[in-house]
């Protein structure tokens, strides 16, 4: 989820190393125009040349998606006229010092928001117990503003527009924001003829915070896009009531006969994209090692380390 959800924390070690460190995430986009008689003059977000520098936006929005998630909403400069233009599955990082330190806190978050959505930045944040960084998100206020630096690079995917593919996708907890967001740029292409394949491990069904979203792109990609949630907490216990559909809702882990199934919807000879890439996993810790870890669920399917990428 937002962001945080399963990238690794960054914390600095001392002020100077921690921007010096970020400096060398640098990015190439450049701002762009984006006029026509149609579409009103638009930019893009100048973000700064590189990450010794910073832009503060100001918090427009804060609602509470269940008991620890919230989606929180930042002004682009700009207004309307202006986009973030933050490639998909790119991050941002944000920085805060919290108060008496003398050291500044930054963690990367992908938005949930799109690329060109218009005045606004987005993300869906999970508080963690003693997380700094996302209970500070969590504080935040309309009216208050966050800094950022930024984007981070994220995957370079490139679109199979000749021959049809698929592709797994494979998010756990909140571990699903940089998923969904790869996801949403693969569908954004009309003429990309890769399939989707998103497993999503949950602890509850309240814990499905885009499961909203997870019905748009189904409903408008049925032949392109198939999500499936694996619900491991309580309602997943053997006297628990049904959870519904059983092909959409599944009781348990993430686990191999899961994956063996997916696999087997995949078509020979086209799974993977132009780099090999038939696997893209991101979730709390355990669970990347008990699917990608040494003695993992993916070797035990023959699949290789280089055949998966880990946010």
């Amino acid at each position: 989820m937002a962001s945080q959800f399963a990238r690794r924390p960054m914390i600095t070690a001392v002020g100077a190393a921690t921007i010096l460190s970020a400096a060398v995430y640098v990015t190439s986009r450049p701002s762009t125009r984006l006029d026509s008689a149609a579409n009103p003059p638009s930019h893009t977000l100048s973000f700064p040349k590189n990450m010794l520098f910073a832009r503060d936006l100001q918090v427009t929005k804060v609602e509470q998606v269940n008991h620890d998630t919230k989606r929180i909403t930042l002004q682009l400069p700009g207004g309307p006229n202006e986009v973030s233009g933050v490639p998909f599955s790119s991050a941002v990082l944000t920085q805060h010092t919290a108060p008496g330190a003398w050291l500044p806190i930054l963690r990367p978050y992908t938005p949930v928001s799109d690329s060109d959505a218009r005045g606004v930045l987005q993300f869906v944040v999970k508080k963690y117990p003693n997380g700094r960084a996302s209970g500070y998100m969590h504080s935040l206020e309309p009216g208050q503003y966050l800094r950022v630096r930024g984007p981070l690079p994220g995957y370079t995917y490139k679109p199979s527009e000749q021959q049809e593919r698929d592709v797994i996708l494979v998010a756990g907890g909140a571990g699903i924001t940089p998923i969904y967001s790869l996801a949403k740029g693969i569908l954004s292409n009309p003429t990309d003829k890769t399939r989707i394949h998103l497993l999503w491990g949950v602890n509850g069904m309240r814990d499905i915070v885009l499961k909203s979203e997870m019905e748009e792109l189904e409903f408008a990609h049925p032949d392109r896009f198939r999500v499936t949630y694996a619900v491991s907490g309580s309602e997943a216990a053997p006297d628990a009531s049904s959870l519904g559909d059983v092909d959409k809702y599944r009781k348990g882990y993430v686990n191999k006969a899961m994956l063996e199934e997916v696999i087997a919807r995949c078509q020979k000879g086209s799974w993977g994209d132009e780099k090999g890439t038939k696997i893209f996993l991101c979730g709390p810790p355990k669970m990347e090692t008990a699917l990608a870890g040494r003695q993992g669920v993916f070797g035990e399917l023959g699949i290789a380390k280089k055949e998966i990428h880990r946010f």
